[in-house]
Parts: structure tokens; C-alpha cells; sequence
């Protein structure tokens, strides 16, 4: 075991590695100045070369490359941002907190929907639940976030002005000292129970837009594999033997079933952090993805450097855990 997770600590960093080559060259064969977009409208040439020389862009690719390196890699230094003038690693350090906040309420609502409308498909398949489940999942697949997120907008905040259209917290609404970054969190840490709800009150729309996106592969997978559960002989045995049919679903038949969800959840988790950009941007959520999308009308490439390898360390990271999972899941996996 320990051999096993040493092997896929030395891919992770493998990963990791060709992802920063890529991410690098990627950003600097880009047709715009740096230097230029940098020094703003009305730089002389000798105000941009000056910055140039500043930034390190007189050197090779390859010496640019090396010196980026030992500073990601010594001091975790991601550059600095042109937009805000501040360090990349401190922009993403402010905006993190409210994508982890959207990102893990916004997932835990889908492991649950899914679990419980998948199951429920399975017990009874043709009839009429199993038919509502399957073509709220076909719907689920066919309609992509961004179209999701705009109609929830158009039908929750312009025509029944029940909800707000974006961001975290109204304009008055005062932010919770930070404790946490999650608003919610820290509103209740501090007894801000108005604040509480306001921010649940803004979460509404990007969760549902998220959470709607993700159901219909969570739904299909759970209902196919307990199916496919259902049908095997340890099941027949358990009901030969008199125990209750939701005992059988629960203890038994469940439990052999999430291995192809959790590897699949897995799979959703991490490609969710690279494109909720397009939920974030639609509804001004301050994460992550509002701050790529920024940095790229702007050709900040040090923020979208470093958005990208944060991205990736995590997707690796959740693939990784997701692996040690699988022995917890179904012992047999730890003989195999």
C-alpha cells in the first residue's frame, strides 16, 4: 500500500510539473505584449521596455522558465498580477473562499440528489418515478450551465424578482469577519443570522445552475449500477432469507454500488473547478473562475498561470484521494 501511494505521489508531481511547462508556454506565445498591456494606454516604447526589462521578458523562454520555477517552487510565488498590482498567490488566497463555498455546498446538494433519485429510478424501473428521474436526466445533460444559469436568472430575479441575480451578499448587506471565507460559516460564528440567510438567499441560483448540471450523469450511474446490484444473486439470497427489502438496498446493495459514482464524483468534482468560470461569471460570484475571466480580457497571464495550476493540483489531488477511497468502499478492491 504504502508503495502504491508513494508511485502516485511521484505521478502527482509529474502531473503537476508538465502542467507548469504547458501553462507557460501556452502564455507566452500569445500574439500581445505583456509589458505593453501592463503599462497601460500612452506608454512610451521606452516606458514598455523598461517594464519589459522589469518583468524579465528580455530573457529566453527558457531562463523566464527556470526563474518561474525556482520561485513557484521555493517560495510559491505565482507573479504578480497587472490587474490588481497585488501578488497572485494573495489574489487567489481572497478569492478561493467563495468558489470552495459554491464548489462544496453546490456538490454536497448533488450527492444527495443524486443518490436519492437514482436509487429511487432503480427500485421500480419503467414506472413512473423511473420515467420522471430519467428524462429530468436526460434534460440535466442537454443544457449547459451557462444556458442553466441564465434562465434561472431570467425566470427567479427579472420576471418573479423572488431571488437576487448574482453575487454574495446584497449591497448593503455587510460581510462577516472572516473566520472562514465561507459567508455562511462565518455568519453563524458570529451570531449574523440576517447575513446567514442573505447569503444562502445569493447562493441559490449557482447552486441550482451547478447542481441541475451535474445530476443527470450522477442519476444514470446510480440507477444503472443498482440495477445491475439488484440483479445479482447475494440479493436473492438476502430476501431467501427474510431480511427487509430497504435493509437489502441500504446495507448491501448501495454500498457495492458507489465505487463507479465515487470515481465518476470524483471526476465531476475536479472538472467543476475548472469550469465554474462560467457560472462565476454570469452571476458575479468573486471566486476564482470571476478572476480568470477578468485576467483574461486583460491578458493577465501570471493570474491565469496560476488559476490553472491551482485548478490542476486539486484535480490531481481529488483523483488521488478518490484512488485511497476505493479500498474503504469494497474490501475485495484491497486483495485485487
Amino acid at each position: 500500500m504504502l508503495a502504491y501511494v508513494l508511485r502516485r505521489l511521484l505521478w502527482m508531481v509529474l502531473v503537476v510539473w508538465v502542467i507548469t511547462v504547458i501553462t507557460f508556454l501556452l502564455s507566452h506565445v500569445i500574439p500581445a505584449d505583456p509589458a505593453a498591456a501592463a503599462a497601460g494606454v500612452g506608454a512610451t516604447p521606452a516606458q514598455i521596455h523598461a517594464l519589459a526589462v522589469k518583468m524579465g521578458l528580455q530573457h529566453s523562454l527558457l531562463t523566464q522558465y527556470i526563474d518561474y520555477l525556482k520561485g513557484l517552487v521555493f517560495h510559491f510565488d505565482l507573479g504578480t498580477s497587472i490587474s490588481t498590482g497585488d501578488a497572485v498567490r494573495t489574489d487567489i488566497a481572497n478569492y478561493l473562499p467563495a468558489t470552495l463555498e459554491l464548489v462544496v455546498i453546490s456538490f454536497a446538494v448533488y450527492l444527495i440528489l443524486a443518490l436519492l433519485l437514482g436509487t429511487l429510478a432503480a427500485r421500480k424501473p419503467g414506472g413512473v418515478t423511473d420515467g420522471m428521474v430519467r428524462v429530468l436526466a436526460i434534460l440535466s445533460s442537454a443544457a449547459p450551465v451557462f444556458w442553466i444559469a441564465l434562465l434561472l436568472q431570467l425566470v427567479f430575479f427579472a420576471k418573479l424578482n423572488w431571488l437576487p441575480s448574482g453575487g454574495r451578499l446584497g449591497t448593503f448587506d455587510t460581510p462577516p469577519p472572516k473566520v472562514t471565507g465561507f459567508y455562511t460559516i462565518d455568519a453563524l460564528i458570529h451570531g449574523q443570522f440576517p447575513t446567514f440567510l442573505a447569503a444562502l438567499d445569493h447562493m441559490i441560483i449557482p447552486v441550482a445552475a451547478i447542481v441541475l448540471s451535474l445530476l443527470g450523469i450522477g442519476v444514470r450511474l446510480i440507477r444503472a449500477s443498482v440495477l445491475e446490484e439488484l440483479d445479482q444473486a447475494y440479493v436473492r439470497t438476502a430476501e431467501a432469507k427474510g431480511l427487509r427489502a430497504r435493509s437489502i438496498l441500504v446495507r448491501h446493495v448501495l454500498r457495492n454500488a458507489l465505487n463507479p459514482f465515487v470515481s465518476m464524483s470524483g471526476i465531476q468534482l475536479g472538472y467543476l473547478f475548472a469550469w465554474i468560470i462560467l457560472v462565476e461569471t454570469i452571476v458575479q460570484w468573486p471566486g476564482i473562475g470571476l478572476y480568470a475571466y477578468q485576467s483574461f480580457q486583460s491578458l493577465d497571464y501570471n493570474p491565469i498561470m496560476g488559476i490553472t495550476l491551482v485548478v490542476s493540483v486539486i484535480f490531481v489531488v481529488l483523483n488521488f484521494l478518490i484512488d485511497l477511497l476505493y479500498p474503504l468502499l469494497d474490501p475485495r478492491v484491497r486483495t485485487a
